[in-house]
């Protein structure tokens, strides 16, 4: 259909094999592309695994944060203190058992226990600020982290750096698109995206075929772009340095003053 829209297999003829091969390409490529930009990825998903000691922890394909790709940064990052040396999650997920008395037992196998306790991580943004750490091998509670893309696998760092077993680390990442199709393999994304892709992917193949895309193809494909911004855009609330903010913490909205009192 991308191909029809700038001329290549209109009228009742048929693409060539070449054709269709180089389109698949270009649909890779382009995925691979969107999948690095937060507002055009479906959603978010929640890795964790279970502290052992370690000053850094492997992301990727079966790494310590198992993902089929891995991600060029960290949306956010928390650490969840295992009380009593409690079972860590089932699943990566927010779980309401895991918050609610009347769902998590207590030692005694009644319910009541105390579930654990979420804390969040402060993402540092660079690796010239993680580098100016002085005692990077301070063991204690983790407060900080810090995320290195490097490729094939990334490397997540706590800090300080917890004892093993206690903490489990939670990090949220963009949710990888399918970047491997082949010609005849099903895109696995919402509906909205079907009508994106075709015209973005038309777009762009055009210049193969000797031509500019054309005023309609262009202004389709910004219309359907907008469609996925405006459904997938989450504005997370700003935080501001504890230096620049009335509560002297480092977290602060207007009112958050009113809300301690």
């Amino acid at each position: 259909m991308a191909l029809r829209q700038i001329g290549v297999g209109a009228m009742g003829t048929t693409p060539s094999q070449p054709d269709i091969d180089d389109g698949t390409r270009h649909l890779n490529m382009m995925l691979a592309q969107w999948q690095r930009r937060r507002w055009l990825v479906p959603n978010l998903v929640d890795l964790f695994c279970i502290s052992t000691g370690a000053s850094r922890y492997n992301v990727g394909p079966g790494q310590a944060f198992d993902m089929a790709v891995r991600p060029d940064k960290i949306e956010a990052a928390y650490a969840r203190l295992l009380n009593n040396g409690g079972s860590p999650s089932a699943v990566g997920e927010f779980d309401d058992s895991d918050f609610s008395s009347d769902f998590y037992l207590g030692s005694d196998g009644l319910s009541g226990g105390q579930g654990p306790i979420d804390y969040p991580l402060t993402i540092i943004q660079s690796y010239e600020d993680y580098a100016g750490i002085g005692l990077k091998g301070l063991r204690t509670w983790p407060n900080y982290a810090y995320y290195e893309p490097s490729y094939p696998i990334g490397r997540f760092m706590p800090w300080p750096i917890p004892p093993a077993g206690m903490w489990e680390f939670h990090i949220l990442v963009k949710q990888p698109l399918p970047v491997n199709l082949g010609g005849d393999e099903a895109i696995n994304l919402p509906p909205e995206y079907w009508d994106a892709i075709m015209w973005c992917l038309a777009a762009r193949m055009a210049p193969s075929y000797g031509q500019e895309a054309s005023p309609t193809v262009v202004a389709c494909a910004k219309a359907a772009m907008n469609t996925i911004r405006t459904s997938n855009t989450q504005i997370p609330t700003l935080g501001m340095p504890a230096i620049l903010t009335p509560s002297g913490g480092g977290f602060w909205w207007p009112g958050l003053e009113i809300q301690k009192l």
